[in-house]
C-alpha cells in the first residue's frame, strides 16, 4: 500500500505535465489555423512566431511575432498575450488581447526631417528595428450574434511615460462572422459598405490621457522657436479658445467649449474624452437623410445634436 501512495502522486504529475505538453501543441495548432486563415484573407504575407505557451489559466502567450502585410511592411511583438478566447467560432465571440513591445526592421519610411527639432529627430530613430519600443496595446470584444450581432469592443495604444489612448465602440446588424469569411478584397470592401448601411453604431468614444506626452512636444516647440514652454503653451491655448471665431454661428457654443476643454487639456498630464450616442440607436439608414439634410441647409447645430456629441477634461 505505501509503494502505491508513493506512486500516485508521481503518476498524477506525469499525467498533468502530459496534459500541458498535449494544450500547448493543440495551442500551436489552432494559432496555425488563424495564421493561415490571416495570410488567405489578403491582408498579410507573412506570420510567424518563435514559440507560443499554452498557461493554466487557459491563456496564451506568443513570443517573438514576425509579421509583414500585404504592403510588404513589416513589424515585430515581443509578447502577444491572448485570453478569454473563443475557438469554437471561426469569428471568436470573445477575445482579449494585450501585446507588449513593438520594432521595425525595415525602420520607418523615409521622412522630411528638416522640420523636425534634434529630440524628435532622436526620438524617430528609435524605430530603427535594432530594439524595441516598449509601447502596449490592450483589445478585447465580445460578439453576440443570437442579439442582432451585438458587438462591443474596446482598444487602448499607450507608451510608458508619454501617452494612452483608448477607445470603445458599440455595433449591432453587423455580421463579423459573413464579414469574416470573405477573402477576396473587393468582394469584402463592397461586403462591408453593404454591412454599415443596415448598421447601428449607439456608441463610440475616446479618450486621450497625457503622462508626459504634451510636455515634451511643448518643450521640442520652445526650443525651436527660441520660447519658454509656458510661453509656447499659452500661445496654443489662445488659439484653441479663438477656434470659434471660425466657426458657423450655430456652431459657436460648443466650440467654445471645445476649445476651453483642449486649453485645460494643454496644461499637461490631463485626460480628454470625446463620445457620440447618436439619435435612433446610431442607425446609418436612419440618420442619413436628417444628417445630410440639415448639411446642405448649413443647419450644423443640427448634426451635433443628431449625434449627441460630448467631451470634457479631466
Amino acid at each position: 500500500m505505501k509503494k502505491v501512495l508513493i506512486t500516485l502522486p508521481i503518476i498524477v504529475v506525469v499525467a498533468l505535465l502530459g496534459l500541458y505538453f498535449y494544450a500547448n501543441q493543440q495551442t500551436e495548432n489552432q494559432i496555425d489555423i488563424y495564421i493561415e486563415r490571416a495570410i488567405a484573407s489578403g491582408a498579410y504575407k507573412d506570420i510567424q512566431y518563435e514559440s507560443a505557451d499554452f498557461d493554466v489559466d487557459a491563456s496564451i502567450l506568443i513570443s517573438g511575432l514576425r509579421v509583414t502585410d500585404a504592403m510588404d511592411f513589416q513589424y515585430t511583438v515581443d509578447e502577444l498575450e491572448i485570453s478569454e478566447m473563443d475557438f469554437f467560432n471561426e469569428f471568436p465571440h470573445t477575445i482579449n488581447l494585450s501585446a507588449r513591445g513593438f520594432a521595425l526592421p525595415m525602420g520607418l519610411p523615409a521622412l522630411d526631417n528638416s522640420m523636425l527639432t534634434p529630440e524628435m529627430q532622436n526620438f524617430l530613430a528609435t524605430f530603427d528595428g535594432s530594439q524595441s519600443v516598449p509601447a502596449t496595446i490592450n483589445y478585447n470584444h465580445q460578439y453576440d450574434s443570437d442579439n442582432s450581432n451585438l458587438f462591443n469592443s474596446s482598444m487602448s495604444i499607450g507608451l510608458a511615460d508619454a501617452f494612452n489612448l483608448a477607445m470603445n465602440t458599440t455595433t449591432r446588424n453587423i455580421s463579423y462572422e459573413t464579414l469574416s469569411q470573405i477573402t477576396d478584397p473587393i468582394a469584402a470592401e463592397t461586403a462591408v459598405m453593404n454591412a454599415l448601411m443596415n448598421a447601428e453604431i449607439p456608441e463610440l468614444g475616446f479618450s486621450f490621457s497625457d503622462f508626459g506626452l504634451v510636455e515634451t512636444l511643448l518643450s521640442n516647440q520652445a526650443v525651436q522657436q527660441g520660447k519658454s514652454v509656458d510661453q509656447v503653451r499659452q500661445e496654443l491655448i489662445s488659439i484653441t479658445q479663438s477656434l470659434f471665431l471660425f466657426a458657423p454661428a450655430d456652431l459657436q457654443a460648443i466650440v467654445i467649449d471645445l476649445g476651453n476643454d483642449l486649453g485645460s487639456f494643454m496644461e499637461g498630464n490631463k485626460t480628454f474624452n470625446f463620445a457620440i450616442h447618436p439619435d435612433f440607436s446610431g442607425s446609418i439608414q436612419q440618420l442619413q437623410v436628417p444628417i445630410m439634410s440639415a448639411f446642405f441647409a448649413g443647419e450644423y447645430g443640427q448634426i451635433v445634436d443628431l449625434l449627441n456629441i460630448e467631451f470634457s477634461t479631466e
